[in-house]
């Protein structure tokens, strides 16, 4: 049964997706880097990501989170109601004018920066491409998103992202081939970003009406300033992690040369390919949390958000503890010249799990009302980011960037995670017993000193393939035996292997059917 037929998804269905969305597309786009690093080299890599960097800002910049407020609205109302219709015509044409100014701003500023301190005149028509590309394409579908991810549309997000992947990869691969340029890969950032549009309009209308009585676009309008002002005590602490985000590329650009530029950035997208996880987990994630908050139900409030922090750690420190350790192996796959950028990718490799925490926990916060605080912990992450990241760029080069990003993310976690503690109806000690997070860290640490001990005894491909095989058996292996799950999780791989086992005689009969 779909939106349409008035049900919403659950958290799990809606999670499911999300998973499923995360891990085809990650495998998708980790291919797709490789081929298009060879494609194009370290150089024309360097330069797509100096040419796309003033999009990352405007990202952040131009929104004051109005999105995240939406959700906390829409997650009451059911699909296809025309207050679903008002709400959204009045944060869609907020969210478009802003992005249009802001876009404008950073197209004059990117001028002076590419002629001035990055010195690289010759980039700055890709990046107006690139720029026109996010306002008129990526921004509208972003707004989009906002009314799937409010009633857990997993299954239609899952489908526009995998044809979305799917269509860069063989744009960027055919023009590439073609016209081995820059302008190759702008085109095929923008290609997808149309055909991604057109999928999300067409499938939007499930969720979504688009006529509805004009006294309901007042009403909408009417309801704006409240979400803006929702938005605008979180947006500072957005800013700051945009900042933080985004200052790696610009510090090594000034510093550094394009091809150091082009290996730190295929590190860099490598690890944050996984950080997509984090969006499509709190896509589900947060308006489950408003719900639960809303009906009073703590204890399935606090089930939901540690049971996801505690899932998503388990998977996404397997990734770290590989990445880590056979980092030589796995930069080496990308071709001449991006080995360089290894050791930052072994410490980048921790990123997603770090930033996926992160976003849980903001969000949480959200869903208890208390944005203030995620605010304060952006503003601390920044501070940390941009204290140590300079003198350890200086210092260390493309290792230090790695390490002040984490560092800052680790600064922003710790703030936090205390103020979420206290909002918690159940005790901590309870819902993930010091045991099992001990047991957690020795998986991580014995799958990283596993996949580097095989990486280095076999420099090839087929000793990365061992390496990521030793690394995966030996998490796994402590993991289990160090009591990392605990009675739900038993449970629900019990209750997944009986939904599993009444499937199979089912599809059987309509086979023979």
């Amino acid at each position: 049964m779909t939106p349409a037929a008035g049900r919403k998804p659950s958290y799990r269905e809606g999670l499911w997706f999300g998973a499923l969305s995360f891990g085809s597309i990650a495998l998708l786009s980790v291919f797709s880097s490789v081929a298009i690093a060879r494609i194009y080299g370290v150089e024309i890599i360097g330069q797509f990501a100096l040419a796309y960097a003033p999009v990352g800002a405007v990202w952040y910049l131009s929104s004051v989170r109005e999105q995240a407020a939406l959700v906390r609205e829409l997650a009451a109302l059911e699909p296809r109601a025309p207050r679903v219709t008002g709400l959204f015509v009045g944060v869609f044409a907020f969210s478009q004018t802003l992005t249009l100014v802001v876009g404008g701003l950073a197209v004059l500023a990117s001028w002076f920066v590419f002629h001035g301190p990055i010195d690289h005149p010759s980039l700055f028509l890709p990046a107006l491409a690139n720029m026109v590309t996010y306002v008129v394409l990526i921004n509208p579908s972003w707004n989009l998103d906002t009314i799937f991810c409010a009633f857990r549309a997993g299954r239609q997000l899952f489908w526009i992202r995998l044809i979305q992947a799917v269509v860069y990869l063989v744009v960027a691969i055919g023009c590439g081939l073609a016209w081995h340029s820059i302008w190759s890969i702008v085109i095929a950032t923008a290609a997808s970003a149309l055909t991604a549009l057109i999928h999300r309009c067409a499938l939007i209308r499930r969720l979504m009406r688009w006529r509805v009585p004009r006294v309901e676009i007042r009403a909408g309008l009417r309801t704006l300033p409240q979400i803006v002002r929702f938005g605008l005590k979180i947006t500072p602490g957005m800013l700051a992690e945009g900042v933080s985000n985004e200052s790696g590329t610009w510090i090594i650009g000034v510093i550094a040369s394009i091809a150091t530029v082009g290996a730190y950035s295929r590190a860099w997208q490598l690890a944050r390919r996984f950080v997509d996880l984090d969006v499509r987990i709190c896509e589900m994630l947060f308006p489950t949390l408003v719900e639960r908050h809303a009906a009073g139900d703590d204890h399935g409030f606090d089930r939901a958000l540690i049971d996801t922090i505690r899932y998503v750690l388990i998977g996404l420190l397997l990734l770290a503890a590989v990445g880590a350790g056979a980092s030589n192996g796995i930069m080496d796959v990308f071709g001449g010249g991006f080995r360089r950028a290894a050791p930052a990718l072994a410490v980048l490799m921790v990123l997603p799990a770090l930033q996926t925490v992160s976003s849980i926990l903001r969000h949480a916060l959200f869903a208890l009302d208390r944005p203030v605080a995620t605010t304060v912990s952006g503003g601390l992450r920044m501070a940390a980011t941009l204290a140590v990241g300079i003198p350890l760029s200086l210092w260390l080069g493309s290792v230090g960037t790695g390490a002040a990003v984490i560092v800052g993310l680790g600064v922003d976690v710790l703030s936090m995670a205390p103020r979420v503690h206290r909002e918690l109806a159940s005790p901590l000690r309870v819902l993930w017993p010091l045991r099992q997070v001990a047991a957690l860290l020795a998986a991580y640490a014995a799958g990283i000193v596993a996949s580097r001990v095989v990486d280095l005894a076999i420099p090839t491909f087929a000793g990365l393939v061992l390496a990521t095989l030793a690394g995966s058996a030996a998490y796994v292996a402590v993991l289990l035996t160090g009591g990392a799950l605990n009675a739900r999780d038993r449970q629900r791989l019990a209750a997944e292997r009986g939904r599993l086992r009444l499937r199979r005689p089912a599809m059987l009969q309509g086979e023979a059917g």
